[in-house]
């Protein structure tokens, strides 16, 4: 079993500057609009004029603020700087995520895989600053939960809720990966779940409630419709990535179900699905990067599937808890 932490090598660690820094250039030159998120969206939400939902997502933007303050750099050089740092850290938590089941080598090939995809949530011209932070810290909460890790958990959607909304499928990934009708399963899931709602109305009182409309079903699927000839190239087929995005993930994690632990099993079809319905319910689905965090779901069933006998298949298993 290879549970237990390790921090990557210095030539996985090389390994993982070259992609961040692949993965940030492709970011920043792939948008039409690549400094929105730090010239309006940021100062924005650090003023507290942001629309909702944006308003709310607080975390990213005044890591950001304070990385600017900090340095004598350029607020662009800054904004590329704190991209590229999120991405090692990604990188990183992955690392230790992976490493849950996983040797050093497959733990490699996972996050390589998720920085190979991760260009696909790059849509709709502009990068949101939440959006490297939540597969930081929605993988690092995955590793928690796999591991059974209860104080670091609890930190850990805490940090989440400040970042995005999505952190309330952490709550669910924890009940359903554990013991879910043993007392201490149920006293940490509503602990975490009272965390996660406090955080959030405390949010909306804080800086105040704005109504808005988060019913997208319709306009999405009037995002798989081809965009105007006006749009160039690929853009036109914005609606469709998440589509290209997910299904290979989906097919692959499914085909090693019955011979995956059981962390694996309930992130890649209970909470998974579920994520992705809420996603298409509430959220644009043409900014594909709302599916980030399911990168962490899949991932590790996918390289069960990859890899049948490399991983441990015990790790994330509970006392007491058959598959």
């Amino acid at each position: 079993m290879t549970s237990s932490v390790a921090f990557p090598r210095l030539g996985v660690l090389l390994l993982y500057v070259a992609l961040a820094t692949s993965v940030g250039f492709s970011d920043y030159h792939a948008r039409t609009y690549p400094d929105l998120g730090f010239t309006q969206y940021g100062p924005e939400v650090v003023s507290g004029t942001a629309e909702p939902p944006g308003r709310y997502r607080v975390l990213a933007p005044y890591l950001f603020d304070a990385l600017s303050r900090a340095t004598p750099f350029a607020p662009v050089t800054d904004w590329l700087l704190f991209r590229w740092l999120c991405l090692v850290a990604a990188l990183l938590a992955g690392h230790l995520y992976l490493r849950t089941w996983f040797d050093d080598a497959h733990a490699v090939m996972g996050n390589v895989l998720v920085m190979a995809l991760l260009p696909l949530t790059f849509t709709n011209s502009w990068p949101n600053p939440d959006h490297f932070t939540e597969l930081v810290l929605f993988t690092l909460a995955c590793a928690a939960a796999a591991r059974r890790a209860w104080p670091e958990f609890l930190i850990l959607v805490a940090l989440n809720a400040f970042n995005r909304e999505t952190s309330a499928f952490l709550v669910l990934l924890w009940m359903v990966s554990g013991p879910v009708k043993a007392r201490t399963n149920l006293l940490q899931t509503g602990a975490a779940g009272l965390l996660w709602l406090a955080i959030t109305v405390a949010l909306r009182w804080r800086l105040g409630y704005v109504a808005y409309d988060p019913w997208q079903i319709w306009q999405n699927i009037g995002w798989l419709t081809p965009l105007p000839a006006g749009f160039i190239g690929y853009k036109r087929i914005y609606g469709w990535f998440f589509i290209i995005l997910l299904v290979p993930l989906f097919v692959l994690a499914l085909r090693s179900w019955q011979a995956q632990p059981r962390f694996t099993r309930v992130a890649a079809s209970v909470v998974a699905p579920l994520y992705l319905l809420v996603a298409c319910l509430f959220s644009s689905t043409i900014e594909s990067r709302i599916f980030t965090a399911l990168l962490p779901l899949l991932v590790p069933s996918v390289l069960f599937t990859l890899f049948p006998a490399s991983g441990s298949g015990n790790a994330a298993r509970p006392a007491g808890e058959g598959v």
